[in-house]
């Protein structure tokens, strides 16, 4: 059991459509597949992840007037999300991603469709989140805006910020706030565009890791996709294989990652234990085809490490 520990997170939620090919994908052609529509995000699958292990949560989004907007909020209520700190914007579509898989059930394709997310909202809905608010952790990603990442970081000094770069083009939305960060996330693309450093050797890894120790983030943790982790602190660098799983989704995999972190770092566990966590939590999640896997739990994520090489 873990003490109650209250996290705001402040991101994305999207209505999700993901197709699933039968066969080896044919680009330029109407492939045969099934079709999976949920709720996703990465601020919303943060969220999700870590109510399922246990935590309360506060998610701070953006949400539109029309009737996805309106599933989306009933899903957040249903799955016990607190959204008192979200916004509603007249007039807007809600946020959506259309994703397109491969045969190996990994990203071919995908397009965001997030209008919604831009300067303006962005920055109103961290004016909207409760100065009273005091979390233990403060997680945010990159589908905000630079400004309202950077005014989060102003608004609520002195948390422990966790920060998921997204993707690669969106990255870059984190250079300001880096020297404010005590955990970052990020995956090698990510990293590379974010630091500038581009990696032909391990040891461009590990330059990658003192880049962002160097800038003031606390700990780092640069994913590797099925060549694992490189992690780091002030004290140490090191790397960890990941951990084999049947790959249904890999969508979701990183912000089940992101869960898995902060619940080790809630116990103190030193950073070797915190990137097995992140990925016990990503191997449950790619074995579901919905991006947040309702059987996670700390007993799952248990049962994988009890049978990880030590």
């Amino acid at each position: 059991m873990i003490e109650p520990t209250q996290i705001i997170v402040a991101g994305a939620a999207n209505v999700d459509i993901i197709g699933f090919p039968e066969e080896k994908l044919i680009m330029r052609d109407a492939n045969i597949g099934s079709m999976e529509i949920g709720t996703g995000g990465v601020g919303r699958n943060i969220a999700q992840n870590l109510v399922l292990l246990g935590f309360e949560v506060y998610l701070a989004t953006l949400f539109g007037d029309d009737p996805l907007s309106k599933y989306l909020v009933k899903a957040c209520n249903e799955d016990r999300i607190n959204i008192s700190d979200s916004l509603l914007i007249k007039n807007q579509k809600v946020s959506s991603f259309i994703a397109i898989l491969d045969e190996t059930n990994d990203l071919a394709v995908g397009i965001s469709a997030m209008d919604i997310f831009n300067e303006e909202n962005c920055l109103s809905l961290v004016q909207n989140i409760l100065p009273t608010r005091e979390p233990d952790y403060f997680v945010m990603e990159t589908n905000l805006e630079a400004p309202a990442l950077k005014k989060i970081t102003e608004k609520f000094k002195g948390n422990k910020f966790i920060l998921d770069t997204v993707s690669g083009r969106k990255a870059l939305r984190a250079k300001k706030v880096l020297q404010d960060l005590y955990i970052l996330k990020t995956n090698q693309l990510e990293a590379e565009i974010l630091s500038g450093i581009k990696v032909n050797e391990k040891e461009d890894l590990e330059k990658m890791i003192r880049y962002f120790l160097d800038k003031g983030v606390k700990k780092v943790f640069i994913t590797l996709g099925k060549k694992g982790v490189i992690y780091g602190d002030e004290n140490q660098i090191g790397f960890k294989d990941s951990i084999t799983s049947k790959v249904v989704n890999t969508i979701g995999a990183g912000d089940a990652f992101v869960a898995g972190l902060i619940y080790a770092d809630n116990l103190e566990l030193p950073l070797d234990q915190m990137a097995l966590f992140g990925m016990a939590a990503a191997a449950i999640t790619v074995q579901n085809k919905k991006t947040v896997n309702p059987e996670m739990s700390i007993q799952k994520i248990q049962q994988i490490l009890a049978n990880v090489p030590s």
